[in-house]
Order: C-alpha cells, then sequence, then structure tokens
C-alpha cells in the first residue's frame, strides 16, 4: 500500500472511531490482521472484537472479526465505498433485499444511505448470521438465516478458509443450512416490490439464475457481484431476457465482479 493510500486509510479510522480506543483497536488490528504469515489460530479466527463506530443506524458497538475478513470488508464499503455508484445514487431505495447479508455492513451502509422503510437480510453461514443478529440489532431489518436458491430446501456449505466468503458447495460442504428461491422469500415478507437487491453468494449466483427468474419482474435495481465467467454469462441472460439494462459498476475495477441491471419498468415510471 502506497504512502497516501496508508494515510488516507488512516484518516479514515479517525473518522468513523466513535472514541481514541476504537481507532486505537481499528489500527492495531489491522495492521496485525495484514501481516504477511501471520500465525492465526481457528479460535482467533472466530474472535469478534466490538468496534464503536459513527454509522447513523449503529447506536450499538459493532462486533467484527478481525482475522477472519471482517475489518477488510469494513474499509471496502466505508472507505473505499465500494456501494457508493453513479449508478444508485439516483435512486430512492425504499425496499431493500441483501442477499448474502454477511456480518450486516452492506446493510448498514444502505441504511445510512437511502431511506430505507424495509430491509430484508438473507444470511446461511452460522457464524456470521450471529454477528449481523448483532449488528443490526435496534434496525428496522429483518433477518433470515437461509441461503438462496433456485429451490427451497438444503444446501451444504464451506465456510473455510474464511467465514465471510462461506459458499454453496456440495462437494466441500460441511454445515447443512436452509436453502430459498426468491419466489419464496418475496412471498414470506409480503414484498411485491424490490427498489433494491443486492446479490453477493460467491458463485453460487450461476445456479440462481440458471433457475426460474419471473420474481425478476418484481426487482427495481440488482446489484450483483460475479465470481465467475460461467455465473456471469447466466446472470446476464437471465437479467436481458427480462429486458433489463447490463452494465458494470462505474468506476470499478474490470476485475471487481460487480454489476448493475436495472428493470426497464423504472425507465418508463411503471415501477
Amino acid at each position: 500500500m502506497s504512502l497516501a493510500s496508508s494515510l488516507s486509510k488512516l484518516s479514515f479510522c479517525r473518522r468513523i472511531a466513535r472514541t481514541p480506543n476504537t481507532f486505537l483497536r481499528l489500527v492495531l488490528h489491522s495492521k496485525a490482521a495484514a501481516r504477511p504469515g501471520a500465525d492465526v489460530t481457528p479460535r482467533q479466527k472466530g474472535e469478534a472484537t466490538e468496534y464503536l463506530l459513527k454509522l447513523a443506524n449503529a447506536p450499538h458497538p459493532t462486533a467484527l472479526r478481525p482475522y477472519a475478513g471482517d475489518l477488510k470488508i469494513l474499509y471496502e464499503i466505508f472507505w473505499q465505498q465500494s456501494y457508493d455508484l453513479p449508478q444508485l445514487r439516483a435512486g430512492v431505495f425504499r425496499t431493500i433485499v441483501d442477499v448474502g447479508a454477511n456480518v450486516g455492513l452492506a446493510a448498514l451502509f444502505f441504511l445510512q444511505k437511502f431511506p430505507v422503510s424495509r430491509l430484508v437480510c438473507v444470511e446461511p453461514e452460522p457464524a456470521n448470521f450471529r454477528l449481523l443478529q448483532s449488528n443490526l440489532r435496534g434496525t428496522p431489518a429483518v433477518l433470515r438465516q437461509a441461503a438462496l436458491s433456485a429451490t427451497d430446501g438444503t444446501v451444504k456449505i464451506d465456510s473455510s478458509p474464511q467465514a465471510y466468503n462461506a459458499k454453496v458447495s456440495a462437494e466441500t460442504g460441511t454445515v447443512e443450512v436452509a436453502a430459498i428461491s426468491m419466489d419464496t422469500l418475496l412471498q414470506s415478507q409480503g414484498l411485491s416490490w424490490v427498489d433494491l437487491l443486492k446479490i453477493d453468494i460467491e458463485d453460487y449466483e450461476q445456479e440462481v439464475f440458471a433457475g426460474p427468474v419471473d420474481w425478476l419482474k418484481q426487482v427495481g435495481t440488482l446489484l450483483i457481484e460475479i465470481h465467475s465467467p460461467a455465473s456471469y454469462a447466466a446472470v446476464r441472460r437471465a437479467v436481458q431476457a427480462q429486458g433489463f439494462t447490463w452494465e458494470q459498476a462505474t468506476g470499478k475495477p474490470v476485475d471487481s465482479g460487480l454489476f448493475v441491471a436495472r428493470n426497464p419498468k423504472i425507465a418508463t415510471g411503471q415501477a
């Protein structure tokens, strides 16, 4: 990391920390987690630290695991502003569904950025879900522990090497969790329309979008992270078949895998 980037990151830590103790923790824990060859035990990876952060909708301490990638996501979302996209700035997103919600940092960003009245967060990995519950308490978020799938049922997830990028895998998965289709999810929450649907499900998007996708008609804007060429082809084919626009997130590196698709109803004022 360049000197300029290091100073910018340090300045960010100072701005987002509510107390000197949290600022010090962020700096020291980030440095320790980034140290090459750090000998971290499984127990250390799973341990969460509470940080008092200046987030509008996080009155309680935010619990993050320094050695399990959570600080990396904090920096991506709130320092590098990974979801502060030109394609989203003009949107009025009141109903948001966050699939692959992890520990709730993207949800906290959406609550801070948009006039959210309904927020549904879906996360399958048990350790992530426990932190999601902790970090979003006191917010309007409704939480569902499940993996998004083409059909309802169960799937196995693999949490190695990091819980934050746990993925569905029939071959290496060791933890069985509930699987829910988008149709069932929307029906269970009484949602006929979703202003913003964010999906980050670690390459399982290929299987989801290869199945029935009529539910896309109920989505205004799709923000999705793509993890492979096969997933890219499946998702793009599905959304364009529904008449959606499809473009890479503006200002992001080509390899970021972040894309935005918009329902034609938005352009015609039918939404």
